[in-house]
């Protein structure tokens, strides 16, 4: 059961409207009456309430963004029960998340590159905290003001300090085609801080090249300057080293790629 605008959760939030639905529950954008700030809360959907591994996830979720204390991943404030129901209450991003960007023209080189540094930085911070986020793509990756991107939906994450590997079976499928690495596809309880910076290749490549979709499968293709026209030379480099299908021809952590891409944009930049 959906809430309507002005319905209460929690004794303090008021519900305004709806952001969107996500893989397990929708988004709400709230205002928080014992702080008068604006927040995102996201309520565990009624038919998982019996799905306990699903409920897990859900909660699971919540403690890795509330412990990822990092200024470029999306913060939880709150968590608690409505009725039957869990929810989390988060940082509202009123900007809306890099996807939507992009549909609007607004990314170009400049801007894709300061996405992919802040979102490197996060993955940087949550690797060391031995977090996998397994669905890094521009929808996930939100804007809480001008310049600020912050990494969200940790819905799927791999977090071995919360035990959230044995949460995960094998046949699950996590993560969104076009994202996601080969070793994540085949089992993603293998995937290792590399299969993020797949991710994150794959994310720099959509948001440079012009396309809507998700990109291709970048592992099996000649990334080059005939087969992708729009991505500019320089950074062709780092999309092909981030997405090359086996782990150990990747870059070794989200440092050493950050470190690439700065530079390699520099010298487009002063080119």
């Amino acid at each position: 059961m959906e809430l309507d605008k002005g319905d209460s959760v929690g004794g303090r939030y008021e519900v305004l409207d709806t952001l969107g639905f996500g893989g397990a529950g929708d988004v709400y954008r709230v205002t928080d009456h014992v702080t008068d700030a604006e927040r995102a809360l996201k309520l565990l959907y009624d038919d998982q309430l019996g799905t306990e591994s699903l409920r897990q996830r859900f909660l699971t979720e919540a403690r890795i963004m509330a412990e990822l204390q990092h200024p470029n991943v999306l913060p939880v404030f709150d968590l608690g029960e409505h009725g039957d129901r869990v929810y989390f209450v988060m940082e509202y991003a009123p900007l809306g998340n890099a996807r939507e960007q992009f549909d609007r023209g607004e990314v170009d080189l400049r801007l894709a590159a300061e996405v992919i540094l802040q979102v490197l930085d996060a993955l940087e911070y949550a690797h060391q905290h031995n977090c996998i986020h397994r669905d890094v793509k521009p929808a996930n990756i939100l804007i809480t003001q001008p310049g600020r991107y912050k990494l969200a939906d940790f819905g799927v994450a791999r977090y071995d300090a919360l035990g959230v590997a044995r949460v995960t079976t094998t046949g699950d499928y996590l993560g969104t085609l076009g994202y996601m690495a080969p070793e994540q596809r085949v089992d993603p309880r293998r995937v290792v801080p590399q299969s993020d910076l797949y991710a994150v290749g794959a994310a720099l490549y959509n948001l440079l090249s012009g396309h809507p979709r998700p990109p291709p499968d970048l592992y099996a293709l000649a990334v080059d300057e005939l087969t992708f026209p729009d991505i500019p030379h320089r950074l062709l480099p780092i999309i092909r080293r981030a997405t090359r299908a086996a782990v150990g021809d990747r870059y070794a952590s989200a440092s050493e790629m950050r470190d690439a891409l700065a530079q390699a944009v520099e010298l487009t930049w002063d080119s």
